[in-house]
C-alpha cells in the first residue's frame, strides 16, 4: 500500500466526530481483557492494535509518519460526504458451542 504524508483530518473536531461515529461502535477497536468481562482498545503502549485505520490516525497525530492511502480515502469520505467507515463491524462473531468428544450419555 502506498504511504502518503498528509493529515487525515484538518482539526481535532473532525477526528472526534469520526471516532464517535465509527471507532467507538466498532468491535475491531477492542479486544477482551484477561478477566473476560471488559474490553480494551489498545496494547501496552496505548496504541490501538486491531483496526489499521484507527492505528494509522493515532500514529499520524502522535508523530508525523506517513500513513496508508486507504486511511486517507476513508477519512476524506467521512469529512466530505458523511459516509461511515467501510471497515466498520458492529457484531462479534458467534461460535457454535463445542460438543465433548467420546462422551457417553448417562442413563438413570
Amino acid at each position: 500500500m502506498k504511504k502518503i504524508d498528509k493529515d487525515p483530518f484538518s482539526n481535532g473536531t473532525e477526528f472526534m466526530l469520526f471516532e464517535t461515529y465509527n471507532c467507538d461502535k466498532c468491535v475491531k477497536a477492542s479486544k477482551p481483557m484477561k478477566d473476560g468481562f471488559s474490553y480494551s482498545n489498545a496494547d501496552e503502549n496505548n496504541i490501538p492494535n486491531r483496526c489499521s485505520i484507527q492505528r494509522d490516525i493515532v500514529l499520524r497525530m502522535a508523530s508525523n509518519q506517513p500513513i496508508n492511502q486507504r486511511t486517507i480515502y476513508v477519512c476524506d469520505d467521512f469529512t466530505l460526504r458523511d459516509i461511515l467507515c467501510p471497515y466498520l463491524k458492529t457484531e462479534r462473531k458467534k461460535y457454535a458451542k463445542k460438543q465433548p468428544k467420546n462422551q457417553q450419555k448417562l442413563e438413570l
